[in-house]
C-alpha cells in the first residue's frame, strides 16, 4: 500500500506542478490570446514531448481556453505516442488542407492534435520555402486556437532533416526550453541558451524535468 500512496502522492504532485507551470506561462504571455509557445529542449531525450504533451492537456482541463497540440518534430515525433494514436496524413496534406481537416479533435477537456505525417522521412530536409508554409499554418491554427502548443525538434545536435526549432522560435511567442535533471552538460543547456536568446526567441524560461530535491542531512 505505501508504493500506492507513494506513486498517487507524485502522480498529484506533478498534476500540480504542471498546472503551475501553465499558469506561470500564462502570466508570462500576460494572458495574451491568441498564443503560440514552442517547446524544446538542449538534448534529445529530455522528455520534452512529454512535457508539451502534459501542458497542452493541462490547460485545456482548465476549459477556459481552446487548445490545440502540434507535433512539428516530423524526424523523430512522438506526441502521437503520448496520446495513443496514430497519424494518417500525409505531408502534403497537412500543409494544403484547412485546419479543421487537418486537426484530431479531442473528447472532453482535452487537447486538439496536429500530429506529424506518416511520410515524412520520404521527404528532402526543411528549407526555406517549407519554413514559410509552417510560419502561414501556424498563424492559421492561432486564428482557430487561444493556445497553440508547438512540439519542435531539440537544439542539438543540429540536424538539417529536422524542422530547426531556432528557425521555428520566430513565429510563436514564447519558448520554454526543458532540461531534465542530471541528463544534458551545463554547457549545452547555456549554449542553447544562448542560441535561441541570439535568434531573437522569447525565452518565457526552462523547465526542469525528473528534478529530486536534495533532503538536508540530520544534524
Amino acid at each position: 500500500m505505501s508504493n500506492l500512496a507513494d506513486r498517487q502522492r507524485q502522480a498529484l504532485g506533478q498534476i500540480a506542478e504542471i498546472k503551475r507551470i501553465s499558469c506561470a506561462i500564462d502570466h508570462a504571455l500576460q494572458h495574451r490570446t491568441p498564443a503560440a509557445v514552442l517547446i524544446t529542449s538542449a538534448q534529445q531525450g529530455e522528455g520534452k514531448s512529454l512535457f508539451a504533451s502534459a501542458l497542452a492537456t493541462s490547460m485545456a482541463s482548465l476549459g477556459q481556453h481552446r487548445v490545440v497540440l502540434l507535433d512539428l518534430n516530423w524526424y523523430r515525433p512522438a506526441v502521437h505516442h503520448c496520446f495513443g494514436l496514430e497519424s494518417n496524413q500525409t505531408m502534403s496534406h497537412i500543409l494544403q488542407a484547412d485546419i479543421d481537416a487537418l486537426v484530431t479533435k479531442s473528447q472532453g477537456q482535452r487537447p486538439d492534435l496536429l500530429l506529424a505525417p506518416t511520410d515524412h522521412r520520404d521527404h528532402a530536409p526543411m528549407n526555406g520555402d517549407v519554413f514559410g508554409t509552417f510560419k502561414h499554418l501556424i498563424e492559421r491554427i492561432k486564428q482557430a486556437y487561444d493556445y497553440v502548443i508547438v512540439d519542435s525538434a531539440s537544439i542539438f545536435p543540429t540536424n538539417r532533416m529536422m524542422i530547426d526549432p531556432v528557425m521555428l522560435s520566430a513565429m510563436v511567442d514564447g519558448v520554454v526550453l526543458v532540461v531534465q535533471a542530471g541528463f544534458a552538460p551545463r554547457q549545452h543547456v547555456k549554449r542553447a541558451c544562448t542560441i535561441m536568446q541570439a535568434a531573437g526567441a522569447t525565452m518565457i524560461g526552462v523547465t526542469i524535468n525528473q528534478h529530486r530535491p536534495t533532503l538536508a542531512a540530520p544534524s
